[in-house]
């Protein structure tokens, strides 16, 4: 088997970096952001993403929903067009989220978000690229890798949740904002001892589960967004295995009827309230014999309930690393996208961004 992959090693490693640079860099941006979208009054945001950028858009839509009064909506790219929303015009702001900032479906959404009279706000990389310079407003995450799509994750959903806080702070007077900040500078401090901590546990894991073609994932609250990533854009993505999330309140109206013995199962559960209903549907996974992966937010330093699944993706990234060289690939490998399936045209790792 293969026994390293650098490119996914260094996007593991430089998340806390990732996060703290683009934080300190873009904060300030993302308040006069803010500032604009109220004093115009725009009362809808649509969030669009694809893969992991729809992953961190579903964790914002989450977030949203306990905070303010504006209406925020997570769409997949081309969706948006396909469902053409009345209430996408010039009162509502669209944020086209693309690491690369070349993904074909948003690059489309954000010119019709444009023709449609919204105010158009992009979340990319480093790279020059398209969605930057066609959105009214930037936001741009800072990694060492220009194909970073790991240490991206999280960065986007720091920068959504930020977007959204000041929002509503403006907006609805709340203060969530104010208590998150805080408590997102001491989580990306803690970082790197919890990705050292949880390499060698997540190795010995995918080395028991490295033989598995099929993983079922589930979850609810914020922590849903992240199981929909480790489903789609990891597990059937990354390493070449099915993965199928599932949100925890559909579980007895749908695959509980599919779960038997020695069926891969992992839980990812949050500190907030949905936690009741994933730990119930774990015991009964458990009753019917399936084999369990759990990555419980009990485990971690304790935080806000919406950052709680920065400490989950952790050990699911190493999981996902080790299993894909179980498997003997790289979990950086593609297949089909850039080939068969024109995709974004990014750098190599070798082509370091210039941004500090």
């Amino acid at each position: 088997m293969l026994t390293d992959d650098p490119r996914t090693r260094l996007e593991i490693l430089d998340q806390p970096e990732s996060l703290r640079k683009t934080v300190e860099r873009e904060t300030s941006r993302i308040q006069k952001i803010a500032e604009k979208i109220i004093q115009a009054k725009l009362s809808r945001l649509y969030l669009v993403g694809m893969g992991s950028s729809y992953s961190a858009s579903l964790m914002g839509e989450s977030f949203a929903r306990g905070i303010t009064e504006l209406q925020v909506e997570a769409y997949r790219g081309y969706e948006i067009e396909y469902e053409n929303p009345v209430g996408l015009n010039k009162s509502s702001c669209l944020v086209a989220i693309s690491f690369s900032g070349e993904t074909e479906d948003v690059v489309s959404v954000l010119r019709f978000g444009k023709k449609r009279g919204a105010f158009t706000v992009s979340i990319s990389g480093p790279e020059d690229n398209t969605i930057a310079r066609e959105a009214d407003e930037s936001i741009r995450i800072t990694s060492l890798d220009t194909k970073a799509m790991i240490a991206a994750h999280l960065t986007q959903v720091a920068l959504i949740y930020l977007l959204i806080g000041y929002l509503a702070k403006q907006h609805d007077g709340a203060k969530a904002v104010d208590e998150l900040k805080p408590k997102l500078d001491e989580l990306i401090k803690k970082l790197p001892h919890v990705i050292a901590e949880e390499e060698d546990k997540s190795r010995r894991l995918a080395e028991e589960f490295k033989n598995e073609s099929i993983f079922y994932v589930i979850s609810a609250g914020p922590s849903f967004g992240l199981a929909y990533k480790l489903a789609w854009t990891e597990l059937t993505e990354n390493v070449w295995v099915h993965g199928l999330a599932q949100y925890s309140t559909e579980f007895r109206h749908g695959i509980v009827e599919k779960i038997e013995s020695a069926l891969p199962v992992i839980f990812l559960i949050g500190s907030d309230p949905s936690q009741t209903d994933v730990r119930r549907e774990l015991e009964t996974c458990k009753r019917l014999r399936a084999k369990t992966i759990v990555w419980d937010a009990r485990d971690f330093p304790a935080t806000d309930d919406f950052l709680a699944p920065f400490y989950l993706s952790i050990p699911m990234s190493w999981f996902v690393y080790y299993l894909a060289l179980f498997k003997d690939r790289l979990a950086s490998d593609r297949r089909y996208m850039g080939s068969v399936i024109p995709y974004a045209n990014m750098k190599s790792l070798t082509e370091k961004t210039n941004l500090k």
